[in-house]
């Protein structure tokens, strides 16, 4: 071996570490919530997609019925993957139920303004049904990590929770 190949095999397995860094860094660092949430949140649209496709293109149904539809199959994958990989946490003190419970709520008021964004945007600005989809999924998406975040996985109790949010925090 050459002293360029050599040298070429000491760039290549610094530039491994380097991106072995990165991954980690984005997977286990700072960013990890926000990443996790983002492959998780990619599954549960691509479910969701497919199931309203499913039951608006092929069997008929209205995008209104199939918005629930899919929206509601999405949240169940969203709801064991983000609790058991996103925000996971080893001695959760906070019970599956009240999670649960949150989750739904938070949801809920997330698909009703899909809903009405979604109808909004078909019946009074004329855009495809499919555009719509996606601009609400966006909507959906901000409103929530954020509730997730702060309030559905979060394990702190009540006595210690801080009226501040650090930037930190949020990702």
């Amino acid at each position: 071996m050459n002293k360029y190949e050599t040298i070429s095999k000491i760039n290549g397995v610094k530039n491994m570490k380097t991106l072995d860094n990165i991954i980690n860094y984005i997977l286990y660092g700072k960013l990890k919530h926000i990443t996790r949430f983002s492959l998780v949140g990619i599954a549960n649209t691509l479910i969701d997609f497919l199931m309203f496709t499913l039951f608006h293109g092929f069997i008929g149904l209205n995008y209104i019925a199939s918005q629930i539809l899919g929206y509601s199959f999405g949240i169940a994958n969203s709801f064991v993957l983000n609790k058991k990989w996103t925000f996971a946490r080893n001695n959760s003190n906070k019970k599956t139920g009240r999670e649960l419970f949150q989750f739904i709520i938070v949801n809920l008021t997330s698909l009703l303004i899909t809903l009405i964004a979604m109808n909004f945007l078909v019946k009074s600005l004329s855009i495809n049904v499919y555009i719509s989809k996606v601009l609400v999924t966006f909507i959906a998406q901000i409103t929530n990590f954020l509730a997730y975040k702060l309030w559905v996985f979060n394990d702190i109790s009540e006595e210690k929770s801080s009226s501040t949010i650090s930037e930190d925090s949020l990702l």
